[in-house]
């Protein structure tokens, strides 16, 4: 049975404390604060949090945020570069998993979720390894979101490092007064998550139904209708510290006898959006209390079931991406650019085709093994392809940023008798010996790398950064407690270059910001294998776009894969997954498309 909406709203207090109190913050950072275009995801009224989410995006990154309805996003086509983040209290909903399911397909770097069910209670493609998940605390809600909308809406405030008051004034607040059955809604800069809310809590309950608008489109004909309909309707005008002087300059223009019924908050945006929230939940209350109906529990119809669990991806079908696709980053509307492209990509699998292999070269985070879990060996499928090739003769080559940890872990899972036979470059290619090999011993990195730390060391202000220095290479992390986030890479670079700019190359990785020599390439190994074998050796990394920390390695040879992001180059670097994968299972496939034969190993696409 559905619960009383009058008991959860009760609930609303403890609910925003509990998140304010939580240690989610980090958990938090890594599903929602991603510097790159993102869509965020929102079935009725968790629309209104991804709307938020939007907003908070673009005042943080300065890049696009758009918010979004599961049907948009899976039909949208959007580059890789795109990211996704869903918001749903139980993320049960057909929507839910045809959302994952198309950003996966197009190859999304982000995916996340955020839900207030625990990773383990999510269905499968929800929870699974490519998608970062962040629980919220809170009841369960009855037929309208109310304490899971303002968890979720509280936790993206926190994510963004907003400071919030110990209680909102809208949880004592009382006056609001009735709505007509039809009404207007106003919405200023900032606020347009309210809005939405407003309009999700009277349409869906059949309270009322809600024209949504913002003070200066009214201005743009609505005022029209408005006026032809005044004895009808009630003006709701939603707004805050920052939009009360458009506000009532708007609202003073408007007919006398207009029905007025005011959303303020006294708080300053962000905080003024939860503030506002929580009067929406509120003021739907009080209509439903006029009207005899507990928003709570309305009285659903047999055919409002059926249309909910709609199995929708039996008819809408998440868009394919194909190679080209991926290497144009989008549907191209230049559809002889497009052509062109398709006759590259043909020229170059005819090319792998006809290639004799005798080694492989792969990057190791990202490629060989997620990211979000590179403390553990690669998967099973992946070692057994890599032993398979060892096996039969090709010599194989791992390029990272990483040092100590992948020389030790390696050796870990590949038998010793292959060891000679694979070529290990740690730190970005600085550091280049055999598996069978002693692993050097290290010292204290000197020259620019050294005064590049030193400069990164002084620079006080509180931000958090760890500089970890090493004879080849230093790595510049960011601790909780940085307001750097997805900035790291720009902020070390623009430290770096500044006069007397120092001769070091800065990379990033999944997990941190490499700086090397100029000289410094993945490349090295590259160029260790292919001296050690007969035949070509393929190359295979994640991150091939011109700022990623493979695209070095990817654009040295014609015959390149990657197994998440790629150049525009069409000559290499190709992505030719159609299945919606990516990472370790991608890699696992491209290895066993090689197949030996008389001349050596051959790239068969698609693997038998």
């Amino acid at each position: 049975m559905k619960r009383r909406y009058d008991s959860e709203l009760l609930e609303l207090p403890g609910t925003y404390g509990s998140v304010l109190n939580s240690n989610l913050a980090e958990e938090l950072k890594r599903v929602v604060r991603v510097q790159r275009p993102m869509v965020f995801v929102g079935s009725g009224g968790a629309l209104s949090v991804a709307r938020l989410a939007a907003d908070l995006h673009m005042w943080a990154t300065g890049e696009i945020g758009l918010a979004a309805t599961p049907l948009e996003a899976a039909t949208w086509h959007l580059s890789p570069r795109t990211g996704l983040v869903l918001f749903s209290s139980r993320a049960q909903h057909p929507d839910a998993a045809l959302t994952i399911r198309a950003a996966r397909a197009r190859g999304a770097t982000h995916i996340g979720v955020l839900t207030s069910r625990s990773r383990e209670q999510l269905p499968a493609s929800l929870r699974a390894g490519d998608v970062h998940v962040a629980t919220v605390p809170a009841p369960r809600d009855g037929f309208l979101a109310t304490n899971s909308l303002l968890a979720m809406a509280t936790a993206l405030c926190l994510a963004h490092g907003i400071e919030l008051p110990p209680s909102l004034p809208a949880f004592v607040a009382d006056g609001l007064g009735p709505i007509r059955r039809s009404c207007v809604a106003l919405t200023g800069p900032g606020t347009a998550a309210v809005g939405i809310d407003v309009e999700v809590r009277l349409v869906e309950t059949g309270l009322a139904s809600v024209q949504l608008t913002d003070y200066r489109n009214l201005a743009h004909g609505r005022h029209v209708g408005l006026a032809r309909h005044l004895p009808d309707l009630t003006v709701l005008a939603v707004m805050d510290t920052a939009s009360e002087g458009l506000a009532e300059s708007t609202l003073a223009l408007l007919p006398s006898t207009v029905d007025l019924v005011r959303l303020r908050s006294e708080l300053p945006w962000p905080v003024s959006v939860l503030d506002l929230l929580v009067l929406s939940m509120y003021m739907t209350s009080a209509v439903g209390h006029e009207r005899e109906i507990d928003p709570g529990r309305p009285s659903v119809q047999q055919f409002g079931r059926r249309l909910y669990h709609l199995p929708v991806g039996k008819w809408l079908a998440a868009p394919a991406e194909d190679p080209v696709s991926r290497k144009l980053a989008t549907r191209h509307p230049d559809m002889s650019l497009r052509q062109v492209v398709d006759s590259a990509f043909l020229e170059w699998l005819e090319a792998i085709r006809l290639q004799a292999f005798g080694g492989v070269v792969l990057d190791y985070d990202g490629t060989c093994l997620p990211t979000w879990d590179r403390s553990r060996p690669p998967p099973r499928d992946v070692q057994r392809e890599i032993v398979r090739l060892l096996d039969r003769g090709l010599v194989v080559g791992f390029a990272t940023g990483r040092g100590r940890s992948l020389y030790e872990v390696t050796r870990t899972w590949l038998p010793r008798v292959f060891w000679p036979r694979v070529h290990v470059g740690l730190y970005n290619g600085t550091v280049l010996l055999r598996l069978s090999d002693s692993l050097p011993n290290s010292s204290k990195c000197i020259g620019p790398l050294a005064e590049a730390a030193d400069r990164l060391d002084n620079l006080g202000f509180g931000l958090g950064l760890k500089v970890d220095r090493r004879n080849t290479q230093i790595s510049v992390g960011a601790d909780g407690s940085s307001a750097l986030g997805p900035r790291l890479l720009p902020f070390v670079r623009s430290v770096l270059s500044r006069p007397p700019a120092l001769p070091c190359k800065v990379l990033a990785s999944g997990h941190s910001v490499d700086v090397v020599a100029l000289s410094a390439s993945k490349t090295a190994v590259l160029k260790s294998v292919t001296d050690d074998c007969a035949g070509a050796v393929l190359a295979i990394g994640d991150q091939g776009q011109v700022d990623g920390n493979d695209f070095e390695l990817l654009a040295a040879t014609h015959f390149s894969l990657t197994v998440n992001m790629c150049s525009l180059d069409p000559t290499r670097c190709w992505n030719l997954d159609k299945r919606g994968v990516r990472g370790p299972e991608l890699l696992a496939t491209y290895l066993r498309a090689l197949r030996p034969s008389k001349a050596g190993h051959r790239f068969r696409w698609p693997p038998p």
